[in-house]
């Protein structure tokens, strides 16, 4: 991560203005549905966005019901945003026409300049710095997808989420954003912005952090970096907004492998593993090694609250899936303390034959014979109101459920006893859910239903015990720095 200390010689930009604009201009729009310049006119059109659209083709007349017009210049109106999905040679002209048009930002989904490793195509991207500079236009990429923001009506895909939150996230890669976005939002986070920015030839990584730290629709920070120019001021914007909410950041190119990759796809320069470990870990951030943990994380951040700690009850799942959990709540540095003499005391009312034999976690299994007088639900609900407990880890059982007659009916009456405890908790609750694995239609919406229902009611739901455990355990350690 290189360290520069040469004044930065941009202008200072108000990103809130340019992140929001009132009209957008789509130059290289298509009637290709299976092409770039078609999604974007299609996403604009679908997500709702309220100033005008203006498709511009030097050949085409009417794309999706607009007039296209052959040149920028040709635009009747003010455009602020453009979205460039030409070729590369074509950008210093679309340059020119810009600064005739007053355009503010051009986002260049444009690629093929020094990502390629060609000294032609990187003094092209130079020339293109250099042009966007004297007039007053502010870029995003080249080489990205650029501006997903669900409020606002942008987006580059029109199949991508519409759900609006509390959770931004920066990007190097397009399809890191994209797949982002989509696994996130079965785990019910919306976003205030989502921003592939490519090869950050000028807005960059800090830009957008410096611009996030202060955002009010920004709960939660996620970022992939692939690697940057200025360390100092990186460090700076990221120490910025890692004291003001929390920031989780995916390295790419950690290996070598992976840095010769990140160099031909973004032209980054990667830097070494360890002082981007260090780097991070003095800023304030939270580091993780794979896109699971970074959706991971972003639940707990924008999912769970309550006062941090470590000992956990866990509930539900069979003797195996209890024994795992025991396991993973250790092997994260969690606590799982046995039951309460007053928890044993209400259970011996309830249950006289089992209340010796349930313990943390709760064998669900135990439970399962009629008549035990006491269920799963009933001893997440104790172990809630037990100052003896931190955090709580409620596993929905699902994979014994579905074996069971009338199984739709019983997992829609577990789902809908825990989502009542997990509202009415002030404790940290992490659901554990399996994806819908089955063939079997009946099976696969029983399960859908029930994810459903989790993360309409805004709580965290992760797919294993072992994930859950890490989550927790990530967020508390986050929570007790802070404090």
């Amino acid at each position: 991560m290189p360290m520069s200390s040469t004044p930065d010689p941009r202008p200072s930009t108000d990103l809130d203005a340019l992140l929001h604009p009132r009209s957008v201009a789509v130059v290289g729009a298509s009637a290709n549905p299976d092409s770039p310049g078609h999604d974007y006119l299609r996403s604009l059109i679908d997500f709702g966005f309220a100033g005008p659209i203006y498709p511009v083709h030097p050949r085409e007349r009417e794309i999706l019901g607009l007039t296209v017009y052959p040149n920028l210049r040709d635009v009747p109106g003010e455009v602020e945003f453009v979205i460039s999905c030409i070729p590369a040679d074509g950008v210093p002209g679309l340059l020119a026409a810009c600064a005739e048009k007053g355009v503010r930002v051009v986002q260049l989904f444009t690629g093929r300049f020094s990502e390629t490793g060609r000294e032609d195509a990187a003094e092209l991207e130079r020339e293109v710095l250099r042009l966007a500079g004297e007039a007053g236009v502010r870029l995003i990429g080249p080489n990205c997808m650029g501006l997903h923001d669900p409020r606002l009506g942008i987006s580059f895909r029109p199949d991508l989420p519409r759900r609006a939150g509390p959770v931004a996230f920066i990007s190097q890669s397009g399809n890191n954003t994209t797949e982002v976005l989509l696994h996130s939002d079965v785990r019910g986070l919306g976003f205030s912005t989502a921003l592939s920015y490519g090869n950050a030839l000028d807005l960059d990584e800090s830009d957008f952090l410096a611009y996030l730290a202060q955002d009010e629709r920004t709960k939660v920070i996620g970022a992939y970096i692939e690697g940057v120019s200025d360390g100092r001021r990186f460090l700076d914007a990221l120490r910025a907004a890692a004291d003001a909410k929390p920031v989780v950041v995916l390295k790419g190119g950690r290996t070598g492998a992976g840095a010769r990759s990140a160099v031909s796809h973004t032209a980054a320069l990667a830097g070494s593993r360890e002082v981007w470990s260090g780097a991070l870990r003095q800023a304030g951030a939270v580091e993780v090694a794979t896109q699971e943990e970074l959706i991971d994380l972003l639940v707990a951040f924008a999912f769970l609250s309550g006062k941090p700690g470590r000992r956990t009850g866990v509930v539900g799942g069979g003797g195996g899936r209890a024994v795992q959990a025991a396991d993973a709540c250790a092997e994260h540095g969690l606590l799982v303390p046995p039951l309460t003499d007053d928890i044993r005391s209400r259970l011996r009312e309830r249950s006289p034959d089992l209340w010796d034999w349930i313990g943390n976690p709760v064998d669900q299994s135990i439970l399962a014979g009629t008549g035990a007088g006491v269920s799963g639900a009933a001893i997440l609900e104790m172990m809630a109101e037990s100052p003896e407990f931190d955090l709580l880890i409620a596993n929905i059982g699902e994979d014994w459920v579905l074996g069971r007659p009338n199984f739709a009916r019983r997992l829609a009456h577990i789902v809908d006893r825990f989502v009542e405890i997990g509202r009415a908790s002030a404790k940290p609750v992490a659901f554990v859910l399996g994806p819908a694995d089955s063939p079997d239609e009946e099976r696969w919406r029983a399960m859908e239903s029930a994810r459903s229902a989790l993360v309409e009611a805004k709580l965290a739901v992760f797919p294993t015990v072992e994930r859950a455990a890490w989550s927790l355990s990530r967020w508390v350690e986050w929570a007790e720095g802070r404090a």
